[in-house]
């Protein structure tokens, strides 16, 4: 079975909706870090800070290839919204999980 090792970086304010998405499809092991700080294209600067308001979180998740599919599947389309918060999708390919 291939893996995806998967790292989704997005604003706090969507912590709802991906979790609603991760219950819908079965998606129930994950890691998150809710304070992340950091800048972006899509989302601007998040230091949490007055100057710079916001913070994002991030989602580690180890993914099947069909359970990857469908986070990229959501993100691709959340992408494409306007207005929308910044989020953002990387991934390696998971050689081992011990």
């Amino acid at each position: 079975m291939n893996m995806e090792f998967a790292m989704l970086i997005c604003s706090a304010t969507l912590q709802e909706e991906l979790e609603q998405l991760f219950r819908k499809h079965k998606i129930s092991a994950f890691s998150q870090i809710p304070t992340v700080y950091g800048s972006g294209a899509g989302g601007g600067t998040r230091l949490d800070t007055e100057v710079w308001p916001g913070m994002n979180m991030m989602y580690i998740l180890a993914l099947p290839d069909d359970k990857y599919a469908i986070v990229k599947g959501w993100v691709s389309e959340y992408r494409s919204r306007q207005p929308r918060e910044g989020v953002k999708l990387f991934t390696l390919a998971l050689k081992e999980m011990l």
